[in-house]
């Protein structure tokens, strides 16, 4: 009688842990994708197993949330994700601010803002013949986004086509959108760049070691011919991360040199 009980214990214990490796085996894995994608340069993944930028971004940044749930079970579930993003403080005493929330399994927004931004994702699921749901684990992921910068470092330019300083350039980082105003000395205008960011910076535009963009802004072209040497005039309006605003204006001398 006392060899049946403990062949029975055995039994039971062994069903038991079947059971428990059976329930462990379909509990529900989430997949975690955030892409981020500049204005210039590849789209940067963050994952589960993948969760900080190394890279910092310019503003805009475009970035999409997407989470998925998969299991070996066969059954059916249902997901419900919480994106929470949050703006680190520069000062580590303060206090970080929830700075956007939404609830979708699948999201996109545009940053326009700078700092280190914290994605905290949190998730439930319950399986669709239950009425319960149950917490899974919290997920972290980091990126920062660069303060803006607009300069205009050069007074002059040669268009002469002889492939030295033939384009007159200007230099920005994480600007969302910019007016660029050129004048001649009659206040005429004869060149005129505006919108956001990514239609004014070229596709092939590639980032400096601080993040900025040095890129063409005028040829020295009016109605397709070459202007005459002389000094002409630019006015940079720009509004940057954060809503910062640049009002810039400086003298650009034209001298063609030895070329056309």
């Amino acid at each position: 009688m006392k060899r049946d009980f403990h062949v029975r214990f055995i039994s039971l214990a062994f069903a038991a842990i079947m059971l428990s490796v059976k329930a462990f085996a379909g509990t529900p894995t989430v997949q975690v994708q955030v892409t981020l994608t500049p204005i210039s340069g590849d789209p940067v993944v963050l994952t589960n197993d993948n969760t900080d930028a190394d890279d910092e971004f310019n503003a805009p940044l475009h970035a999409r949330f997407a989470s998925s749930l998969s299991s070996d079970d066969g059954r059916e579930y249902e997901l419900r994700s919480q994106w929470t993003i949050r703006l680190l403080p520069g000062d580590e005493s303060a206090d970080t601010i929830d700075y956007l929330k939404r609830y979708e399994n699948v999201t996109e927004y545009e940053f326009t803002d700078y700092g280190s931004f914290l994605v905290v994702y949190e998730w439930s699921y319950r399986d669709k013949d239950s009425a319960n749901f149950v917490l899974g684990n919290k997920l972290k992921l980091k990126f920062n986004i660069d303060e803006s910068v607009v300069r205009l470092d050069y007074n002059g330019f040669s268009p002469n086509d002889d492939g030295i300083n033939d384009v007159f350039k200007i230099y920005a980082r994480s600007v969302v959108r910019m007016n660029i105003s050129i004048f001649n000395r009659w206040g005429q205008l004869i060149k005129n760049i505006s919108g956001p960011m990514e239609s004014i910076l070229p596709s092939d535009a590639v980032a400096d070691e601080n993040g900025g963009y040095l890129f063409e802004v005028w040829d020295g072209k009016h109605n397709g011919r070459v202007v005459n040497d002389g000094v002409y005039y630019i006015n940079v309006q720009a509004t940057g991360a954060g809503g910062k605003k640049y009002d810039l204006k400086k003298d650009i001398n034209v001298l063609k040199g030895q070329g056309n």
